[in-house]
């Protein structure tokens, strides 16, 4: 089973590579009063990342509400 996620991680990492290289074109941000030039791979890859981070902080936060209310549960 770990063969078949590494390959899988593999084939998806070869994906972010290529995307990564065909869109190096620069792209203008512009968010309220702040202003960047960068390549659009590197944005878009940003916000994944950043999408990525919150996701798994607002899942860990929920697991922990849940294993406190299982321990409140248990104590009754």
């Amino acid at each position: 089973m770990a063969t078949v996620k590494f390959i899988g991680f593999l084939i998806i990492l070869a994906f972010v590579a290529i995307f990564t290289f065909q869109n190096t074109d620069p792209v203008k941000l512009n968010f309220l009063f702040l202003s960047k030039e960068m390549s659009l791979s590197l944005m878009l890859l940003g916000f994944l990342f950043a999408g990525i981070i919150i996701g798994w902080v607002f899942s860990l936060v929920t697991s922990i509400k849940k294993d406190r209310s299982d321990d409140d549960l248990k104590s009754l």
